[in-house]
């Protein structure tokens, strides 16, 4: 069917009003993080900011503050633990189940989907109980040990469909020039299958990014709990609450996750389409 003029404007309006509407709470969060507090608190809110000002990233920052920078640290130091090791298996683990005739092949995709129901308040009192008996509450290994057991079998389910849509002829051709089978894998498969792996990988991250619950349970000290759990302790806390802070710490918070998307969004498409449809 032929998309009409009509059609057109139709859709573009529809996305216009979809853009609006995510950015324009992104828009004021920045807008008003360079306002005084006399200016947050004014009696009629508007968009100039007037006087401009930087306290609020001052404090965020400072030790006077959150100390955003050491939670920031914390938190990806473990996203990119959790990515990295996300990325490493699922790529081993998903060629495995695409190349070779596994018994209970199919049984072995049931419980990967089943993991992805088992997850948050069902397991926490365990996952607490194991930390406390293995010495890792209150450490950054314990909650990349979570996250990943969210994120491998997603993402080896999405590169099981990737390497799919790779034609094993090209495999094939490696052998006959004598490349060994990992050889083949890293040198000739692997590249090809990079925006699946992206893909998992932004995932991962995004998914120990985003995380509260966990945090909050298993870490309380500056050493090891992440950005998530500051700033609710900030806006938790008896007293003045500095809400121009908490504001700046929100954009330095989302702007990471932003960058990396904008840079690797052809790939995370890429990745996500072809695994979901081929897996």
């Amino acid at each position: 069917m032929r998309e009409t003029y009509l059609m057109r404007i139709w859709k573009y309006t529809i996305l216009f009003l979809l853009l609006v509407f995510t950015l324009v709470p992104f828009l004021w969060l920045l807008d008003t993080s360079f306002k005084s507090d006399e200016a947050i608190f004014a009696s009629k809110p508007t968009w100039w900011v007037s006087p401009f000002t930087l306290d609020s990233y001052t404090w965020a920052l400072g030790k006077k503050g959150i100390q955003l920078g050491k939670l920031l640290s914390n938190s990806l130091i473990t996203c990119a633990i959790t990515a990295l090791i996300t990325g490493l298996i699922a790529c081993i683990s998903g060629y495995g189940l695409a190349r070779y005739k596994v018994p209970g092949i199919k049984f072995i995709f049931v419980l990967l989907v089943l993991a992805q129901m088992i997850q948050g308040p069902m397991i926490m009192i365990p996952w607490y109980k194991f930390a406390s008996s293995m010495s890792l509450l209150n450490t950054k290994t314990i909650l990349v040990m979570i996250y990943c057991t969210m994120t491998i079998p997603v993402g080896v389910w999405i590169m099981s469909g990737f390497f799919k849509t790779i034609p094993i002829d090209l495999e094939e051709a490696a052998y006959m020039d004598g490349a060994s089978k990992l050889k083949t894998l890293f040198v000739v498969v692997i590249p090809l299958a990079l925006p699946g792996l992206v893909a998992i990988s932004l995932y991962s991250f995004i998914l120990g990014w985003n995380d509260y619950q966990y945090s909050l349970i298993l870490t309380n000290s500056l050493a090891a709990k992440t950005v998530q759990v500051g700033i609710a302790e900030v806006m938790e806390s008896m007293g003045s609450t500095n809400w121009g802070g908490i504001l700046a710490s929100g954009v330095i918070i989302i702007l990471p996750i932003i960058l990396i998307f904008a840079i690797i969004q052809k790939f995370l498409i890429e990745g996500l389409t072809a695994g979901s449809v081929k897996g």
